[in-house]
C-alpha cells in the first residue's frame, strides 16, 4: 500500500502544479493587462480629444477673424461695428488705434463739425453769451442770425438763442426755439448742419428732462424719442457726428424717456448693452497707456470695478483691443462647448495667470488632458474633465470586465479539466488498486484449495494413511477442494464476461425446483461443515422459467454462500421459492450482520465489500453480488434487498415465468449481448 500511496501523492502533486502554474500565470498576465488598460485607454481618448480641441480652437480663431473683418469693413464709422458686435455678444467694449498708436475710437475730439469754417459768423453772440454773460443781448444777436443762408449757422443760432432763453427763465419760449433747431425744415443737411441738429436735440432732451408738463411736451418727447432711436450710435453715417461722451449722454436720455413711458424692458436691454459697451470703451481708452506695449496679446483689465479681458488683434488700419466679460468669453469659446459637450465632457479655460476664465458644466473629476489655446490667447490653457464620472474608468472597467470574464472562464476550464483529470486519475488509481486487490484475492482464493489438494495428494502418495477409509476421506476432501476451485474459476470467467459486457445464456424451460435442488446439492457438504442449516420452502405447482440453469444455480449459490458467510455462529438461513404475478421469486434470508442504508446502493458494485470487522474476516473479493446482478439482468429479472443492521438481510430474485408461446419467444427473454 505504501508504493500506491506514494504514486497517488506524486500524481496529486503533478496535477496541482499543472493547475496552479497556468492559473497563476494567467492571473499575473491579467493583473498586468488591467494595470495597463487604463493608461492605454487614457492615451487613446486623450488623443481623440486633442483633435477635437484643435478643431474647436480653429473655430475660435475663425470667430476672431470674423470680428476683425467687421472692424475692417466699418473702419470709417466704428459705431456700425460696435453695435453689430455688442448685439451678437461678441465683444463688450472696443478700442481702436492706428499703426502709430493714435486712438481711432473712442475719439473725444476732432469729430465732424468741431471745426467749421463758417462758425466765425457766430463770434459776436458767442462773446455776449459766454464771455460777457449778457444773455438778453446774446439772444437778440442769435435771433438776427436765425434766417442765415447757411443751415449750420442758422441751426446753431437757434440753439444759442434757446440756451440764452433758458438763462432768462423763458423755458416755454426756449423749448419752441430749440424744437425748430432740432427739427429744421431743410431737405438735405451737410455734416456740420447735422452736428448742429444733434446738439439741438441733446439740448432739448436735457431741458425737457428738467421741465416737462402738458400733452404737447409729452408729444415732443415721443417725437424726439423716435428720431433719436434711429440716430443713436449713428450707424447710417459714414463718419461719427457726436463724440462718444455726447453719444452716451444722448443714449442715457433716451433710455430715461423709454423708462418714463413704461417701455418693455426687453426693448431697452439692447440699448443698455450699447451704452455699457461705449462706457467701457471710454474708460479703457482713458487708461490705454497702461495697456499698451504688453508682450501678451491677452490680459485682464479692470474697468470701473468690472473684470474684463482684453484681446489685442491686428486690423487693416492698425490694431484693436477687444474687451470681453465672462459672457463674451463664453460666447467666443462656444465652439469648445459645442464640440466637447456632445462627448460628455466639461472644460475649464485658464488664463496665463492660472485663473479660471470660462467653465463649462460640472467639474467633479480631475482633468484627463490639457492643451494650449491658439493666438491671441498666449499662455492660456484648456483642461478637460468628464461630467458623468471617469470615462477612462468606465471604458477600462468594461474592458477589464471582459478580461476578467475571459480569465474566469479560462480558469474554470482549467479547473474543469483538472477535475476531469483528477477523476480520471482517481479512477485509474482505484482501478489499479482494485486490480491489485483482485490479483491478490485471486491468488489467495486459488492458492487455498490448491494448497489443500497438494497436501492431501502428497499424503496419499506417501502412503501416510491408516486404512482405506481414511484414504477415501482424503479423496473426498480433494474432490471438494477441486469443486471449490472450479466454482472460483467459473466465477472469474463470469466476471471476465461482465468486463466485456457480453454473455450468451443457454435459456430453456426449466423447473424452478430443479434449480433449487442443484444449488442445495452443490452446497450440501460446505454447509454441513459450516453447520449452516437451510430452511427450504418451495411452493407447489410453480411455473417453469426460461433460464440458463447453470447461471441461475450460480445466482442461488452466491446468495446462499453470502448468507452463510455474513451470519454469526448461530446461523439460520432460509430459501423461499414462490410464484408472483407472472414471475418466480427466489428469496434468500439470513440472521446475519445486516446492512446499513448507505451500503444498499453499492453492494452490487464490483469489488465492493462492506467495511466492518466481520466482512474483513471472511473470504471473498466482492464479486459475488455483482455476478448475481449481471446474471439476473441478463434474464430480464430483478434483484432486491431488504436489510437492517443486526437483523439480517433478505435478497429476492424475480425471474419471468415461461409464457405459453413458442420456445423461441421465451428464449429471447434471456438473451444478452
Amino acid at each position: 500500500m505504501i508504493p500506491n500511496r506514494n504514486i497517488q501523492i506524486r500524481w496529486l502533486a503533478l496535477l496541482t502544479v499543472a493547475v496552479l502554474l497556468p492559473t497563476v500565470s494567467l492571473l499575473w498576465f491579467m493583473s498586468r493587462v488591467v494595470a495597463n488598460e487604463r493608461l492605454v485607454i487614457q492615451q487613446k481618448v486623450a488623443g481623440l480629444y486633442q483633435d477635437r480641441i484643435a478643431a474647436a480652437g480653429a473655430r475660435v480663431k475663425e470667430s476672431l477673424e470674423e470680428i476683425t473683418a467687421i472692424l475692417d469693413s466699418n473702419s470709417s464709422n466704428p459705431y456700425v461695428a460696435l453695435r453689430s458686435l455688442v448685439s451678437s455678444n461678441a465683444v463688450q467694449g472696443l478700442v481702436l488705434h492706428d499703426s502709430a498708436g493714435g486712438i481711432l475710437y473712442p475719439r473725444v475730439s476732432g469729430l465732424a463739425g468741431d471745426d467749421v469754417s463758417s462758425e466765425h459768423a457766430l463770434a459776436v453772440p458767442w462773446e455776449l453769451e459766454l464771455g460777457k454773460q449778457q444773455f438778453a443781448q446774446a439772444a437778440e444777436a442769435y435771433e438776427r442770425l436765425q434766417g442765415h443762408a447757411d443751415p449750420s449757422i442758422a441751426i446753431a443760432a437757434r440753439l444759442g438763442r434757446a440756451r440764452c432763453l433758458v438763462r432768462l427763465e423763458r423755458l416755454e419760449e426756449s423749448i419752441e426755439v430749440a424744437e425748430t433747431a432740432a427739427f429744421p425744415n431743410v431737405q438735405a443737411l451737410d455734416t456740420a448742419s447735422r452736428m448742429s441738429v444733434q446738439r439741438a436735440r441733446l439740448f432739448l432732451v436735457n431741458v425737457l428732462s428738467r421741465y416737462s408738463e402738458g400733452e404737447s411736451h409729452r408729444t415732443l418727447q415721443r417725437r424726439l424719442l423716435e428720431s433719436l432711436l434711429g440716430e443713436i450710435f449713428n450707424i447710417e453715417d459714414s463718419h461719427p457726428i457726436l463724440s462718444p461722451a455726447q453719444n452716451v449722454f444722448l443714449a442715457h436720455r433716451v433710455l430715461h424717456i423709454l423708462k418714463e413711458l413704461g417701455a418693455d424692458p426687453d426693448a431697452t436691454r439692447e440699448l443698455q448693452e450699447w451704452i455699457r459697451a461705449e462706457e467701457r470703451s471710454l474708460t479703457a481708452a482713458a487708461n490705454l497707456d497702461s495697456m499698451l506695449h504688453r508682450k501678451a496679446q491677452s490680459f485682464p483689465v479692470l474697468v470701473e470695478g468690472e473684470k474684463l479681458h482684453a484681446l489685442e488683434t491686428t486690423t487693416r488700419s492698425g490694431s484693436a483691443l477687444l474687451l470681453l466679460n465672462t459672457n463674451g468669453l463664453a460666447q467666443l469659446f462656444a465652439s469648445y462647448r459645442d464640440v466637447l459637450s456632445e462627448q460628455g465632457s466639461a472644460f475649464e479655460i485658464f488664463d496665463s495667470g492660472g485663473a479660471v476664465i470660462v467653465r463649462s458644466g460640472g467639474v467633479s473629476s480631475p482633468a484627463f488632458t490639457t492643451a494650449t489655446l491658439p493666438d491671441p490667447f498666449g499662455g492660456w490653457k484648456i483642461a478637460l474633465h468628464f461630467q458623468d464620472g471617469d470615462v477612462f474608468e468606465r471604458a477600462a472597467q468594461r474592458q477589464i470586465t471582459t478580461y476578467l470574464w475571459t480569465g474566469a472562464l479560462v480558469i474554470l476550464l482549467i479547473l474543469v479539466a483538472a477535475a476531469l483529470a483528477t477523476q480520471a486519475i482517481g479512477r485509474q488509481i482505484r482501478l489499479n488498486q482494485m486490480k491489485n486487490n483482485f490479483i491478490a484475492t485471486v491468488s489467495h482464493e486459488l492458492k487455498t484449495p490448491l494448497a489443500s489438494m497438494r497436501v492431501l495428494v502428497d499424503t496419499l502418495l506417501e502412503g501416510n494413511v491408516r486404512d482405506d477409509s481414511q484414504a477415501r476421506q482424503y479423496l473426498r476432501m480433494t474432490a471438494r477442494e477441486n469443486e471449490r476451485l472450479s466454482r472460483l474459476i467459473d466465477r472469474f470467467l463470469t466476471f471476465s464476461r461482465m468486463e466485456r459486457n457480453k454473455a450468451a445464456f443457454n435459456c430453456v424451460a426449466v423447473d424452478a425446483a430443479d434449480i433449487v435442488n442443484d444449488a442445495m446439492e452443490s452446497l450440501q457438504t460446505k454447509f454441513a461443515d459450516a453447520r449452516c442449516p437451510v430452511e427450504l420452502s418451495v411452493s407447489p405447482g410453480l411455473p417453469q422459467v426460461i433460464a440458463d440453469r447453470d447461471a441461475m444455480v450460480t445466482v442461488l449459490v452466491n446468495l446462499l454462500e453470502n448468507a452463510c458467510k455474513y451470519s454469526g455462529s448461530h446461523k439460520r438461513i432460509g430459501l423461499t421459492v414462490s410464484a408472483e404475478a407472472g414471475s418466480v421469486s427466489f428469496a434468500v434470508s439470513d440472521n446475519g450482520i445486516g446492512l446499513h442504508r448507505r451500503h444498499l446502493r453499492r453492494i452490487f458494485d464490483r469489488f465492493y465489500q462492506v467495511d466492518n470487522s466481520l466482512a474483513r474476516q471472511v473470504e471473498g473479493c466482492g464479486l459475488g453480488l455483482s455476478i448475481v446482478k449481471f446474471i439476473v439482468d441478463g434474464h430480464k429479472g430483478r434483484v432486491t434487498v431488504k436489510s437492517q443492521p443486526g437483523e439480517g438481510s433478505t435478497f429476492t430474485v424475480q425471474i419471468p415465468a415461461a409464457l405459453p408461446s413458442p420456445a423461441r419467444a421465451n428464449a429471447a427473454l434471456c438473451h444478452r449481448g
